[in-house]
């Protein structure tokens, strides 16, 4: 229902029989300044979505969020934000980790896999992320440091492999809190 309707429906009939014209003129008016206020506040509610929001606001809501931008451009920026609220929610278990990556770069998590290291039960490494996703060394730095961060007290992540399935490569990122090292090599 619009506006016009919604307002002629709560106007008694008696004000509406008596003077019908100038009221239908004056409901006219006011519900053409609603829908214009509603088109702003549309407008604004879209600004604020991460996946719409580019430059100033995106970093307002980095702000909000408590994550700075760094050299991230604004898509990767988005995908730091969400990667962020993501781990907020302090799911630490596999399918947490999982939902992270997932949240965070918009994907299907059915390829992606967390596995335990063979030798090291407090140990894990994520296989199978693709490398659109995190391109440049840095981005795929900031994933290892987010999932690090996700993963339970006491759980250290070894490696992440991003695959380039254009080139049928895998890149390995191998990290601790300490040191991370990028190596490639063929699949």
């Amino acid at each position: 229902m619009n506006f016009f309707d919604e307002i002629k429906t709560r106007i008694p009939a008696s004000i509406n029989a008596d003077y019908g014209r100038n009221v239908n003129k004056l409901i006219q008016f006011l519900a053409t300044e609603l829908a214009n206020i509603q088109g702003i506040f549309n407008l604004i509610e879209s600004y604020r979505d991460i996946n719409n929001a580019k430059g100033e606001v995106l970093d307002r809501l980095g702000e909000k969020y408590g994550q700075s931008r760094g050299q991230a451009d604004d898509d990767f920026y988005r995908i730091m934000l969400k990667s962020k609220i993501a781990s907020r929610r302090g799911d630490a278990t596999v399918n947490g980790i999982i939902r992270t990556i997932q949240n965070a770069f918009n994907i299907e998590p059915k390829n992606i896999r967390v596995e335990p290291l063979e030798n090291e039960p407090l140990a894990i490494r994520i296989v199978d992320i693709p490398i659109e996703l995190a391109k440049t060394p840095w981005q795929q730095k900031y994933l290892l440091k987010r999932v690090e961060e996700t993963s339970a007290a006491g759980i250290r992540v070894d490696q992440i492999r991003f695959v380039d399935t254009s080139w049928n490569t895998v890149k390995v990122v191998y990290g601790t809190r300490s040191a991370i090292i990028s190596v490639n090599g063929p699949k």
